[in-house]
């Protein structure tokens, strides 16, 4: 049986915003380098560690406030109906995400605030209803901690990811399967981070 962190739960941050235009917001942009991100959520018995290297077209593809979905569904299946507001004051953005897909409805908000230069943190409260899964169902708070750690080393390039058992990916790789409420309609890192963390559980 595998254990899979935060599936369904971590995944609409931004229902899809990312380098789209709400009401003249925009994502901000990273520092270039490696940066060490800590996710803690009510369903991890413990944080989970990944670090991220990032130059300008990384940091483009995988954005601070997730991606627009671009997708007209996901694998198998049709797009999620989603509305969203974002809105930023000083360095800080709020978005709300509401979503429906095959009567599971997911209701989100996100903060995301810090000078990206250093550190930032983004705070999720998300609310699942009609999901299959009981366990999935409820309130649920989510939290990303994104530290500077100055230059990527040697093993780790531009675009790619270390994962919590040390295996180094393509953030494209771990972006590519997802897709619609629960595996990416929202923001990209904590959706990759999630299934980084998928481990095998007797």
């Amino acid at each position: 049986m595998r254990k899979v962190l935060l599936v369904g739960l971590a995944a609409v941050s931004l229902g899809g915003c990312g380098q789209g235009l709400f009401g003249g917001v925009h994502s901000p942009h990273r520092k270039p380098g490696l940066w060490e991100m800590t996710l803690v959520g009510d369903r991890l018995p413990t944080p989970v560690v990944t670090k991220w290297c990032f130059d300008a077209e990384s940091d483009r593809e995988m954005p601070v406030l997730g991606r627009r979905q671009r997708r007209p569904g996901g694998a198998g299946g049709p797009a999620p109906a989603c509305k969203v507001s974002l809105s930023k004051s000083g360095n800080a953005y709020t978005s709300d995400t509401h979503c429906t897909f095959n009567g599971r409805t997911v209701s989100s908000q996100s903060v995301t605030t810090g000078d990206y230069e250093a550190k930032y943190t983004t705070t999720q409260t998300i609310d699942v209803e009609g999901d299959s899964v009981p366990a999935r169902n409820g309130k649920h708070t989510v939290t990303q901690t994104w530290v500077y750690k100055g230059e990527c080393p040697p093993e780790l390039q531009p675009g790619q990811v270390e994962r919590p058992d040390g295996e180094v990916v393509e953030m494209a790789s771990m972006r590519a399967g997802f897709g619609g409420v629960g595996r990416g309609g929202g923001n990209a890192a904590t959706n990759a981070a999630s299934n980084a963390a998928a481990a095998p559980s007797q």
